[in-house]
């Protein structure tokens, strides 16, 4: 059920908010079985044969945490980690089968052949509440989750508005709130807020994202189909592309909120204006936040670590230290973030494509430091970067970007290859195969969504004065726009909401465009 469609604005949705204040003017324990139980429902619309490895992961990561956290509680180390080990063993054996089995058994059928196995679907967002399991059992282990009730874990396990597509929360995220005394008590200011948040959302995704789709899906067939782009068309596809994955992930994340918000929940941000980003490293910190917090936490750190004091401890050099504690991390968590994505050959170029981009920035970043660290030793002004060199890394930052992004989208690596050949210029201009799909509407949107983009406050600085998200305030002072508005419930602001609101909802009749990120 997608957030952007009718059955779930004027049915789920409205259903949900009574049921669940209705239940909470009786006790939160009726409010919070009300909820689970519409989350579960929701989740089960989709395919309802899954339903039951939803519930299974639940009630089974419900009943390791708590041997986990008693283990911890009377100071049991050895069983502590047995535990861990045995809950991330069948966590992460669910997820690979799943979403891997395929990709295996298919590749060895090509080298050896025998290896034919039937189609696994993949069971919706098993990927984030698999990850959000195990960011739950490793809290357990280090005494940052407490006990609760099943009913308490389940909710957590499943709330509907981050459940499909993150953010992937924590405990002390998401619990607390759950068990606090406001918690399902209607509160004005929250549903004013929370509606302001999915409203603009909703018009991302709805009237900017989906359009760019439109555009998006015949340029790309045209490169499996022709296997020839020119110049004008390979930009575009690029370009539109780029632009629909950033308004829909964008247009996703702030609906998560906003109904968390009209819930009574705060979630954190996973989605902070990350073309505006001066490099690579800081690119990562905006985009998919919560996944890429989970993957330094759970992959790059536990890698880093030990690799970086084993190199200083055998006095190894320079050299051999910054290989160990940025090189080695940064591939392995990036191949591991591209596969995570998809199990094809496009998705893991992709993420090796982004490992050397970021152990560039990061090489970089540390001979600067170097620099300057050596230029205050000889008590030398350090030079501030300048506007042009702050611009060409803006520049550079998004080029990049753009680029990859064509392998993410692309079927195969030769259908990526096609589209770089045409960025490149060397399949012509234009040529006929391209006519059908280049039109001047087309680049009448691409400006608009850039300028959006580059120039406009994002949602949660236009509700900033609300704090919008459970980390707002440590990012309030970051990623700011040329342009500054900030909403509120006046005139002006009652109309903006409530033409925003109206626009998504009119173009959501133009079909059911399902989020990118589902298919994650």
């Amino acid at each position: 059920m997608l957030f952007s469609s009718f059955p779930f604005i004027f049915g789920f949705l409205p259903l949900a908010l009574l049921l669940t204040y209705g239940a909470g003017r009786w006790s939160r324990v009726a409010a919070k079985l009300v909820l689970t139980l519409l989350s579960l429902g929701f989740y089960a619309w989709w395919r309802p044969i899954y339903l039951p490895l939803l519930i299974g992961s639940i009630l089974f990561n419900y009943f390791v945490g708590a041997q986990i956290q008693r283990a911890y509680a009377s100071d049991h180390g050895g069983k502590v980690k047995w535990w861990l080990i045995f809950g991330l063993v069948v966590d992460v054996s669910l997820l690979g089968w799943f979403k891997y089995a395929n990709f295996f058994a298919d590749n060895l059928h090509i080298l050896f052949g025998g290896f034919d196995l039937p189609k696994v679907i993949l069971p919706l967002a098993i990927s984030f509440f698999t990850f959000q399991k195990i960011a739950y059992l490793v809290d357990s282990a280090q005494g940052d989750a407490k006990p609760m009730s099943l009913l308490d874990f389940a909710l957590f396990a499943s709330f509907f508005p981050q459940l499909i597509s993150g953010p992937i929360v924590h405990y002390k995220e998401m619990v607390p709130q759950i068990q606090g005394r406001p918690f399902a008590r209607w509160i004005p200011r929250n549903m004013m807020i929370g509606l302001v948040m999915f409203s603009i959302g909703l018009f991302k995704k709805a009237v900017i994202a989906d359009t760019f789709a439109l555009q998006v899906n015949p340029l790309y067939a045209e490169a499996t189909k022709v296997g020839a782009m020119g110049f004008v068309a390979a930009w575009a596809a690029a370009l539109t592309y780029m632009l629909q994955l950033y308004f829909d992930f964008s247009g996703y994340s702030d609906m998560a909120i906003g109904l968390a918000r009209m819930l009574g929940i705060k979630l954190p941000l996973n989605f902070h204006s990350p073309l505006r980003a001066g490099s690579i490293i800081e690119f990562w910190r905006r985009w998919h936040m919560t996944l890429q917090r989970f993957l330094t936490a759970y992959v790059f750190q536990p890698i880093a670590l030990p690799l970086t004091r084993l190199a200083a401890r055998r006095d190894y050099g320079m050299t051999a230290s910054t290989l160990a504690g940025v090189v080695a991390p940064t591939v392995t968590t990036f191949l591991i973030s591209g596969f995570w994505h998809g199990a094809g050959w496009t998705f893991i170029v992709w993420g090796l494509m982004h490992a050397v981009y970021v152990t560039t920035n990061e090489l970089w970043r540390g001979r600067r430091n170097r620099r300057r660290r050596a230029l205050r030793k000889l008590k030398k002004p350090v030079p501030e970067p300048q506007r042009a060199e702050i611009l060409f890394f803006h520049l550079l930052t998004l080029f990049v970007v753009i680029v990859a992004e064509v392998m993410f989208r692309a079927h195969t690596v030769s259908d990526a290859l096609t589209i770089w050949k045409g960025m490149a210029g060397t399949q012509g201009w234009i040529n006929s195969a391209d006519v059908p799909n280049i039109s001047f509407w087309l680049w009448l949107t691409i400006l608009p969504g850039a300028a959006v983009i580059f120039l406009m406050p994002n949602t949660q600085q236009i509700m900033g004065r609300f704090d919008p998200a459970y980390n707002w305030r440590d990012w309030k002072d970051t990623a700011r726009a040329p342009l500054h508005w900030t909403w509120r419930p006046n005139f002006l602001g009652i109309v903006f909401a409530g033409v925003t609101l109206f626009i998504g909802v009119m173009f959501v009749q133009r079909g059911q465009a399902v989020f990118l990120y589902f298919n994650f």
